[in-house]
């Protein structure tokens, strides 16, 4: 098995077809010496001549020799060709990059921002993946994704991360329902309804219940868990339910009139939308981040 290197062969080949220890010395901007020691060491390697030397006459391959260069030539186009396409590769990836967002955060807060950044950095190939705040979290932890975007709480443990926005949570309900239009609703009028929340076991049904908790409501009914906030919103058309969800996420229905929120005699809540990510952010991720903050 031959283990040249592909510096060594490249001298071969030089030799061979530039008919010559000193022609390929010449073009490689090496000395004559070293071009025989590098062939030398090749003959090594083989066992045996790799030309027929006679002086004055330029060297002719051996059967070997012939052998030789046909894997030289085939050996460094490949490695030419792998060369190129990593380097396409490379080029590619610093363009790229790949942010995963909250699936009740995307619609509304990435267009602009994506259409901008595409604008100012033509060049960029952007990826998007929406989700869960769980589903975002492993594909940060996985390097899937550059960015991610959540919402929460407060830090997110073991990632970096950066607050971008306040995001207001609101109680939601049909036009319909009986609190709709009252005002100062309490948490005791918000107990005697059923609510519509997503499911118990992700982080976001955690943040809320934690909000919920602040507003006073210890206690209420959770008599539907639905995991898309699509389909909390079309229950709450058609039912008497209430739900609680980020401002960005029930806007259009507010102003559509198709859902209202609640005026609450309490204080409102919140949470935050982070960027979130692993260190350390470099290259188009860095930039984007950047954008994101202006």
């Amino acid at each position: 098995m031959i283990s040249a290197s592909p510096r060594r062969l490249a001298v071969f080949k030089h030799v061979v077809d530039h008919g010559g220890f000193n022609a390929a010395a010449s073009r490689l901007g090496i000395a004559q010496p070293s071009v025989g020691a590098h062939v030398k060491a090749l003959e090594s390697q083989v066992g045996q001549p790799l030309f027929h030397r006679h002086r004055g006459a330029k060297p002719q391959l051996t059967k070997a020799g012939e052998a030789l260069y046909a894997f030289a030539r085939d050996m460094l186009r490949k490695s030419e060709e792998a060369s190129h396409a990593l380097a396409d590769l490379k080029a590619a990836q610093a363009r790229e990059i790949v942010i995963a967002a909250h699936r009740d955060v995307a619609p509304t807060f990435l267009p602009e921002r994506l259409a901008g950044f595409a604008r100012k950095f033509p060049k960029a190939r952007i990826v998007t993946r929406i989700g869960t705040v769980e589903d975002v979290l492993d594909l940060l932890r996985t390097q899937t994704a550059n960015l991610g975007l959540v919402l929460s709480n407060g830090m997110v443990v073991g990632f970096r991360s950066e607050v971008l926005s306040h995001e207001r949570l609101d109680l939601v309900a049909s036009p319909r329902h009986p609190l709709a239009g009252r005002a100062a609703v309490t948490a005791e009028m918000l107990a005697a309804y059923p609510f519509v929340t997503g499911l118990r076991e992700s982080r976001y049904f955690h943040m809320v219940d934690a909000a919920l908790k602040r507003m006073g409501l210890g206690r209420y009914d959770v008599a539907m868990e639905l995991q898309e906030s699509t389909a909390v919103k079309e229950v709450l058309r058609h039912g008497n339910a209430i739900a609680c969800l980020p401002r960005c996420t029930v806007k259009d229905e507010v102003k559509a009139r198709s859902l209202v929120a609640l005026d609450l005699a309490g204080p409102t809540q919140e949470l935050e939308l982070r960027c979130v990510y692993r260190a350390p952010l470099m290259g188009m991720a860095r930039t984007f981040l950047a954008h994101l903050k202006q």
